[in-house]
């Protein structure tokens, strides 16, 4: 029966938007974080065996019947993010930086690879090189000199220190990277994303309009990005999420009905 095939479709379909919808919940307080997004399609109808609409009069003029066709469900057709800019918020750690802009931070994975993100939560490892909240480093790599003092980052994305002598000093530059189809990133976990072959090619420059890269981006020292998930907006698809799913589960119960009636009434 077609409405087993169509309710089922119903019921992945909501448990892969039950699923989106708990990691963007998850994530609610993740620096940087960009909500994900589902975009389903309704799959290929096809003829009802048997069946054919009614025709119609209407001023006099008769129309013919038609074919009827039934729906077989819906489909997942991508997966996406929500790029809008998430709140920027001051943090204590002058290594915390937050882009406002389109860009997005570089860091190094352990396979050689290098992944993109907006997660602005850095820091010193053991040698004084600038990483990640999980040690993967900053590209291009910035390692501070011993004995360096006060720390600033600025909107142009200079890494400037204090030497001894209390004279400030420019130790590293922080690039920034921009796509032309950022929304098709790859999420490998972690906040981190990997580019695809429809992404495009990468761009990357030192942030801010004196460097001739306004469309990266500007970095704010001393801050995060917040998290554009929004934690009314996500509590509301998760009640109308669960909602559809317990209708399909019915829709399922009621077509094993019907099937028992029909089996029933054949024997």
């Amino acid at each position: 029966m077609q409405i087993l095939g169509t309710a089922a479709s119903g019921l992945r379909a909501q448990q892969l938007s039950l699923d989106l919808t708990a990691d963007n919940m998850a994530n609610v307080n993740t620096p940087g974080y960009k909500a994900a997004e589902m975009d389903f399609a309704e799959a290929l109808a096809v003829p009802a065996a048997g069946a054919t609409r009614p025709g119609s009069v209407s001023a006099g003029a008769g129309t013919a019947g038609g074919q009827v066709d039934l729906g077989t469900g819906v489909l997942e057709r991508a997966t996406g993010r929500n790029l809008a800019q998430g709140d920027i918020y001051a943090a204590a750690n002058p290594l915390d930086l937050a882009i406002e802009g389109a860009g997005y931070f570089r860091v190094a994975l352990p396979n050689g690879q290098i992944a993109y993100t907006r997660a602005g939560a850095f820091r010193l490892d053991a040698n004084r090189q600038i990483v990640d909240s999980r040690g993967h480093a900053l590209v291009p790599g910035v390692k501070l000199p011993p004995g360096s003092g006060a720390l600033t980052v600025t909107a142009d994305g200079q890494i400037k220190v204090t030497d001894l002598q209390g004279r400030e000093q420019t130790v590293g530059q922080i690039e920034l990277a921009a796509f032309p189809n950022p929304e098709s990133l790859q999420d490998i976990g972690n906040n981190l994303l990997l580019p695809q072959a429809n992404t495009g090619p990468v761009q990357t420059g030192r942030p801010g309009a004196t460097a001739g890269n306004a469309a990266l981006g500007f970095i704010h020292g001393g801050a995060l990005e917040q998290s554009n998930v929004s934690l009314a907006d996500t509590m509301a698809d998760l009640v109308k999420v669960q909602r559809a799913y317990q209708l399909n589960a019915r829709m399922v119960e009621d077509g094993d009905q019907m099937w028992a009636i029909a089996d029933s009434i054949r024997a």
